[in-house]
């Protein structure tokens, strides 16, 4: 299964809400970076919180992400985040 092509097909797998297709591309973009790409549709989803029962029913599919990754997600809108904005403040302790 190739990649989701649109931010209507995260919507459809995940609701329509731009917070949790940020999550997902977010996700996606650290296992592309770690040189992950493959992605597991049902374990994406638990990550995400979504119910066992729910997230059971996609554990037989899987996508893979391309070699042009960031460029399809600037074409759906997303914007990569340059790695220098990504820090987390000193004494702040993460569970």
């Amino acid at each position: 299964m190739s990649m989701f092509k649109s931010k209507a097909e995260i919507d459809s797998m995940f609701g329509d809400n731009d917070a949790i297709a940020g999550l997902v591309i977010a996700i996606c973009a650290t296992l592309f970076d770690n040189g992950v790409r493959h992605v597991h549709v049902g374990g994406l989803m638990r990550l995400l919180g979504v119910e066992q029962e729910k997230a059971v029913e996609q554990d037989d599919k899987v996508f893979e992400l391309p070699d042009n990754f960031y460029d399809q997600i600037e074409q759906m809108g997303f914007e990569k985040i340059d790695d220098s904005q990504l820090s987390i403040p000193k004494n702040v302790i993460l569970h």
